[in-house]
């Protein structure tokens, strides 16, 4: 660009007339486009000077067709670009999922300040840092957290993934996306095992496998005092021990039954009484495997169980649902599991 049109451009952008602005718009936004990479610091500068002050006097179809051109520029006018991205949501979604020029800043500022559809079109950017993903998580909004956990590229630290696991005791619709994040911290993932449902408490079972070589890194990423973690290899059950443990239960003694679980497999009574508590009855197979019982005393103590709780016992195919988890798990990674779950109520304790 010469001396001369650099002069036009000024004169255009003083005159007030609304023909001036919109061949002041078309003019300089064609420049923009003919001379990207070639453009001098300068024209840079007026160039987002003219087009800031005019986007505000164009007609919304100009608008649109200006943010989708420039979404990808990595030269684009930033202050266009961030006064886009705060426009309505279909002139500003090109902009908030693809613009390289919109700083975190911006973009935390467009998510305080904006709508629930710009914030999951931000979610949906190919690289979302943690900052932002903090930020997009804490507006509690299902849609955009769904996009968020969906999103390869978002990086979710370990507190936010706490807080999401919480969320979604109450929003049924994120379990699944949380569940199939791969950086989900194991111990979270385990959280969710006693609201979900019975699939997705198997996909937990299988994709976040606690054994018992990594459960001290687990409980180290809690960051909680294991008190009395249970010493398996010293605490193989007799026959009798377990065979009194069925007595309770085929007597109705519920509480006996629960307080000599806690014992058996080391955990706190309140950790026994939610296992037995648990109405899908997978967690029972869990601490029945931990312990040792056979799959025919456990179908024993499910049957038992579900009669004192609801007066009738729970059709047959639901035990088989339930007997094949006590399949899938071994019983060191079931002693793992209780051990676990053991320690989360701890922490919980601790929180409280």
């Amino acid at each position: 660009m010469n001396g001369r049109e650099l002069l036009d451009l000024e004169a255009l952008a003083e005159n007030r007339a609304g023909f001036a602005r919109s061949a002041l718009f078309d003019r300089v936004a064609r420049l923009l486009f003919e001379g990207e990479g070639e453009l001098s610091p300068e024209v840079h500068t007026l160039i987002d000077q003219i087009l800031t002050g005019l986007i505000d006097h164009v007609e919304r179809d100009v608008r649109q067709k200006m943010s989708a051109r420039i979404a990808t520029l990595t030269t684009a006018p930033r202050a266009l670009a961030t006064l886009l991205a705060n426009d309505e949501i279909e002139i500003a979604r090109p902009i908030l999922h693809h613009s390289p020029v919109l700083t975190q800043n911006d973009l935390l500022d467009v998510i305080g300040a904006r709508t629930a559809d710009h914030r999951e079109a931000i979610a949906r950017r190919v690289k979302v840092p943690a900052d932002v993903s903090a930020a997009l998580a804490a507006a509690k909004e299902p849609k955009v957290v769904e996009a968020l956990l969906a999103n390869l590229g978002a990086v979710i630290p370990r507190a936010v993934f706490g807080d999401l696991v919480a969320l979604s005791e109450a929003v049924e619709s994120i379990r699944k996306p949380l569940v199939a994040r791969r950086d989900m911290p194991k111990d979270l993932a385990h959280r969710m095992f006693w609201f979900v449902s019975a699939a997705l408490r198997q996909t937990i079972l299988e994709r976040f496998v606690v054994d018992a070589k990594e459960l001290d890194t687990v409980l180290a990423e809690m960051l909680v005092e294991q008190a009395e973690t249970p010493v398996w290899a010293a605490m193989r059950r007799t026959t009798g021990e377990v065979n009194a443990l069925v007595a309770k239960i085929q007597a109705g003694d519920v509480a006996g039954f629960t307080t000599t679980l806690a014992q058996l497999i080391g955990v706190d009574v309140a950790v026994a009484a939610k296992i037995v508590a648990d109405k899908g009855g997978e967690a029972l197979a869990i601490a029945c495997k931990a312990l040792g019982v056979d799959r025919s005393q456990f179908t024993t103590i499910f049957l038992q169980l579900d009669y004192k709780r609801f007066g009738r016992p729970r059709p047959i195919a639901h035990v088989h649902t339930v007997s094949k988890i006590y399949d899938l798990m071994t019983a060191e990674r079931a002693r793992a599991q209780v051990s676990l779950w053991n320690a989360q109520n701890a922490g919980a304790a601790l929180a409280a």
